[in-house]
């Protein structure tokens, strides 16, 4: 919703037959849901290449056993009894994280996963 009213806003069109996603589209933006799930990505790519400081023992845990909805680079969701832990920074991002091809997650090299994944 912020991100339609700043692009009628930037290409000064208010009128209600105004297509909003022709705007978006004129004006090249990632929704933010996208950039705001990639944020989400780069920053458990850096936690798991320990590139901050944040402790992943008991947070990123490799699955029990290797199926076929499980690489080698995928992580257990943790057990969330709420709606509010569900959609919490490691239960939501281990989901999307598990759903991204390994080509993706097995690379090392920061700048080359956030290339990827931008292009996905």
């Amino acid at each position: 919703m912020v991100q339609r009213r700043s692009a009628r806003y930037v290409t000064n069109r208010y009128r209600n037959r105004s297509s909003v996603t022709d705007m978006l589209e004129q004006l090249k933006w990632t929704p933010l849901e996208d950039r705001r799930e990639n944020a989400r990505l780069f920053m458990l790519d850096k936690i798991r290449n320990q590139a901050v400081n944040i402790s992943t023992s008991h947070k990123l845990i490799p699955p029990d056993r290797i199926s076929r909805n499980t690489g080698t680079n995928s992580f257990q969701i943790p057990q969330c009894n709420t709606t509010t832990r569900k959609e919490s920074f490691y239960p939501k991002t281990i989901r999307d994280w598990n759903t991204l091809p390994s080509s993706v997650t097995s690379v090392s090299c920061l700048e080359s996963f956030k290339r990827l994944l931008t292009n996905k």
